[in-house]
């Protein structure tokens, strides 16, 4: 059939070492036994790096988290500039759930959200996801950037390096993450903020800054060994992405092989179980429309249901308002001489978002 013309694809990826790049190698592998489709594994330094070449269809899929997924879709960060502008990504596969912990260390007298004021947080150059995310969980408990000492570091990894050495109080990481696990192993401990789900003001205000996460109970963290107790806190999707222009068959086939091989994959990597068949069908947390190539076979697995068909118009309806907006606030910036891409440009752009109720 189709699914047999697909020989080998390509995709980019966060570079070598990274737990994205081991898992698509173990994705890899299992393609190939399942369909003999081969696939290259192209690292690649940043997301905008990452992403030229999926949009220029040098490459055919992407796999990075939802945050960054997000800021393409809606041209912010990174992507506010001419160049770029909210953008038709796609998902490809909807995998695992990458949960994002918000602490400071286990023996400093900090124990709410709230209690931060004045304390000093780590702020990385560059790194919108990460900074947002910082910025979202202040605003959970009430606080502004202004209330802290900013620390800046020159890495995610150098930031929680300075937690676990006493230079900064406050950061967010992977709950799986290497540097948390150091954290937690050291004689300070670690102490995870635990976001109350019941707080609905407090995770509205939060989303105003991280607008790709959802809450959930994490059940997967560093410390657990030592009888931290399980917290609510942000989650948000790793994905593969291919553009809506992406061939159909291309998507089809890769995503075929992928729900045929899982059983090969899963052992791969700790992370891989929850590339799984059911996880593909879970919108939480997803504010992007699936590719026609996965629409597709979830149709033909007798998958998609009302309530996928109505995410998905949902989300083709919010992009389109989204790329009339951003021609509308083209014009505006520049007959307000603004420089589009420079941080004015940026936060004028996310406000448009925000008042056009278009960020979720």
């Amino acid at each position: 059939g189709a699914a047999g013309t697909v020989k080998e694809v390509s995709l980019t990826t966060y570079g070598v070492g990274s737990q994205a790049f081991v898992f698509s190698a173990g994705i890899a592998e299992g393609v190939m036994k399942a369909a003999g489709i081969k696939t290259r594994v192209v690292p690649a330094g940043n997301d905008v790096g990452r992403m030229l070449p999926l949009r220029a269809g040098e490459v055919d899929f992407c796999i990075v988290t939802g945050a960054t997924g997000w800021f393409v879709s809606h041209g912010t960060g990174d992507f506010a500039n001419p160049a770029w502008g909210p953008q038709p990504i796609r998902m490809a596969w909807r995998g695992g759930n990458l949960f994002v912990g918000f602490y400071t260390r286990g023996d400093e007298d900090i124990k709410k959200l709230s209690q931060l004021k004045g304390k000093r947080m780590g702020w990385v150059p560059g790194s919108s996801a990460i900074n947002n995310l910082n910025l979202g969980a202040l605003a959970f408990g009430g606080l502004t950037k202004k209330d802290m000492v900013v620390v800046t570091l020159p890495s995610h990894g150098a930031a929680a390096k300075a937690l676990t050495e006493g230079a900064i109080d406050f950061y967010n990481f992977g709950t799986t993450g290497s540097r948390p696990m150091e954290t937690a192993a050291s004689p300070h401990g670690i102490y995870w903020f635990d976001l109350n789900p019941a707080d609905k003001a407090a995770w509205q205000r939060l989303y105003t800054w991280a607008p790709w996460t959802a809450e959930a109970l994490c059940t997967r963290y560093a410390g657990k060994e030592k009888g931290i107790k399980p917290f609510h806190t942000v989650t948000y999707p790793y994905n593969m992405w291919a553009w809506d222009r992406t061939p159909v068959e291309t998507v089809y086939a890769y995503a075929k092989a992928m729900w045929d091989s899982y059983d090969l994959y899963k052992s791969r990597h700790a992370e891989l179980p929850n590339w799984n068949h059911e996880n593909l069908a879970n919108i939480k947390g997803c504010l992007y429309p699936y590719h026609e190539g996965v629409v597709k076979l979830l149709k033909e697995k007798g998958k998609w249901t009302p309530e996928l068909q109505k995410f998905q118009d949902t989300q083709l309806a919010n992009e389109k308002k989204r790329m009339d907006l951003w021609a509308k606030a083209l014009q505006e910036g520049k007959s307000k001489k603004m420089k589009i891409g420079s941080e004015e440009w940026k936060s004028f752009w996310w406000n448009r978002l925000k008042e056009a109720g278009l960020l979720r």
